[in-house]
């Protein structure tokens, strides 16, 4: 018996980010990832693009069939605005489902993206449950807050849930990016200008970060080799 596709099979994960300077933001990322294209920087494994400040942040998820996932997600409760090869997840904001690719064989990888929900039940219920992500791991973090790491195809969403509403909506706290020489990385970063922590060991064993200091990139960044 042959297995149904499934239309979801979320992959890559899609960032626009308001900015409050859109050209110096560009600079850099341009320092950051490399030279982007149109404000949009391509990874192997999705991107980030920038947006002026009053326009919405938006996370795509990349699906198999942008059509057939959104007639899915209809039957599984969730009510969505339907664009051109988009579909925004109203009762969910920034989330949306995306037929669109963008990535760049080869390229730079997304770790993670880090969001936060008010509640770790409704997350998972949501993420897990109506997207059908891969839940791998939960750690409690005490005082109500949870920290779920959920799997697609090719990246990672780590959910940060509770210690708030059930009701609160969902929130960007961060994207890191893989680095394969973080020691060099970071010298070439301070080197050109940038506000970039000292290498320090990660969390996950095995692992060193550094976290660059430029809140003109629109969200927190960090930088992890493995």
């Amino acid at each position: 018996m042959n297995a149904i596709p499934d239309p979801l099979s979320i992959d890559d994960v899609h960032l626009t980010l308001p900015v409050a300077d859109r050209a110096e933001a560009a600079r850099l990322y341009d320092l950051l990832l490399g030279a982007g294209t149109d404000d949009r920087w391509a990874a192997a494994n999705g991107s980030v693009a920038l947006a002026d400040g009053d326009q919405p942040l938006t996370v795509d998820l990349r699906v198999a069939d942008v059509g057939a996932a959104t007639a899915l997600l209809r039957r599984r409760g969730l009510n969505l605005d339907e664009q051109t090869e988009v579909a925004a997840l109203s009762d969910f904001s920034p989330l949306r489902i995306t037929g669109l690719g963008g990535r760049v064989a080869g390229g730079r990888m997304i770790d993670h993206v880090v969001l936060t929900v008010g509640d770790a039940d409704r997350a998972i219920a949501l993420f897990g449950g109506r997207l059908g992500v891969n839940l791998r791991l939960v750690r409690d973090l005490g005082k109500g807050v949870s920290q779920l790491f959920f799997r697609t195809r090719s990246a990672v969403l780590e959910v940060v849930a509770g210690g708030g509403s059930p009701t609160d909506g969902i929130g960007l706290m961060g994207i890191a990016w893989r680095s394969d020489d973080i020691v060099a990385e970071q010298r070439r970063l301070v080197d050109a200008g940038l506000n970039v922590s000292e290498v320090r060991t990660g969390r996950k064993a095995g692992t060193r970060v550094c976290t660059v200091r430029q809140p003109e990139l629109g969200t927190s960044t960090l930088l992890i080799q493995q």
